[in-house]
């Protein structure tokens, strides 16, 4: 078997369900592989099997280190994960990473959907510096703020190369799975905030290459932001300033991290400049969104593998100035109670995942 990570459950006395109603979120990331199997019942998305592989597993590599796989490397991920997992759907959505993506705000009119929708093809050739005939686009309105008298509109655009649009297809088809789509990462994490989150919310998605630190309000994504600095950077830090090899570095990071023990002083020595930088750069995104709009961002959420670094929610409160909670996605699965413990330790490097999978089940409406 290659490497299968702790995080793997399958849940085999669930498997009394009906294929057509079970879909699967396949979240592809830099360091890992994660999937996970919802089915709808009764109006509720019931958890089945999840799993996360480390793509250093399929080189030889060591896990936590940003890989880049062939696609066909992919797909026999995804096929040997399926196989420990246990999943059974055929069918499933695929994340886009933001890398391969182009979002930004633009200012229109106040038009009708249909209006807008005729208006933004001649608006994004402005915007998206290669030719629109390249890539898939779309766009969504953005609220308007507190007091905004303006007679424009802001406009989220997103827009994806349809080549890699075509990558992940051929990954999913080689897999042999059916698809249902595929979304950039950002927005399947933001469907998972949860409806009690009031007010703009401020994420951050903590990769292995890449932090992406983005703002949702009222269920849209109106700022993101990406950051060339996460977690493979923390333990390359780690390894340099203790003098240890990467699995060693990486292995203390997740065991001590910055937390308040002594044991972890000289790696929060090591590991807070970077975060500051981080967060620094997120400010400037909370002042800005602020300066626009109005609202305030009273809370932030932690989300990937990077995130369950011990110490990072309390660091990320003191630098912040809000309060600040870590992703868990589960909240709007049904699953055992007595899973519970181990869901709660995993959770926030399933939030793409799972973001993924309730589009599909809502596809399914």
């Amino acid at each position: 078997m290659k490497g299968i990570s702790s995080s793997f459950n399958p849940l085999g006395f669930l498997k009394a369900f009906t294929k057509d109603r079970s879909v699967l979120g396949i979240d592809v990331g830099a360091a890992s592989l994660k999937i996970i199997q919802i089915r709808k019942d009764r109006e509720q998305a019931v958890l089945e099997t999840y799993g996360e592989l480390s793509t250093a597993a399929y080189t030889g590599g060591e896990a936590g280190r940003a890989t880049l796989l062939a696609d066909e490397k992919v797909s026999e991920m995804i096929v040997d994960l399926r196989r420990e997992a246990g999943a059974t759907a055929t069918r499933g959505i695929i994340s886009i990473p933001l890398r391969y993506s182009f979002i930004t705000t633009i200012d229109m009119p106040e038009l009708n959907d249909q209006q807008l929708a005729e208006a933004i093809q001649f608006e994004a050739r402005r915007y998206i510096p290669i030719p629109l005939s390249d890539v898939m686009v779309d766009w969504w309105r953005i609220p308007a703020g507190e007091g905004d008298k303006s007679h424009t509109i802001k406009i989220l655009l997103a827009a994806v190369q349809k080549d890699v649009v075509d990558k992940y297809s051929r990954i999913l088809s080689q897999a042999k799975i059916e698809s249902l789509g595929f979304e950039i990462e950002v927005f399947s994490a933001a469907r998972t905030l949860s409806s009690r989150m009031r007010g703009a919310t401020l994420l951050f998605d903590i990769g292995a290459l890449s932090t992406k630190i983005f703002i949702v309000n009222q269920g849209v994504v109106q700022a993101v932001h990406h950051v060339d600095r996460a977690s493979q950077a923390f333990s390359l830090a780690i390894s340099q300033s203790l003098g240890v090899d990467f699995k060693r570095a990486e292995q203390v990071k997740r065991d001590v991290g910055i937390s308040n023990r002594p044991e972890a002083a000289g790696v929060r020595h090591t590991i807070t400049p970077l975060l500051d930088s981080i967060f620094d750069e997120a400010d400037r995104v909370r002042t800005t969104f602020r300066r626009r709009t109005g609202l305030p961002i009273d809370h932030a959420v932690l989300l990937g593998g990077g995130s369950l670094m011990p110490g990072l929610v309390d660091y990320a409160v003191e630098k912040l100035g809000i309060e600040v909670l870590l992703s868990n996605p589960f909240g709007q699965l049904v699953y055992p109670a007595f899973l519970q413990p181990t869901l709660k330790g995993i959770a926030p490097s399933f939030t793409v995942a799972t973001g993924l999978t309730l589009r599909a089940l809502g596809a399914m409406d």
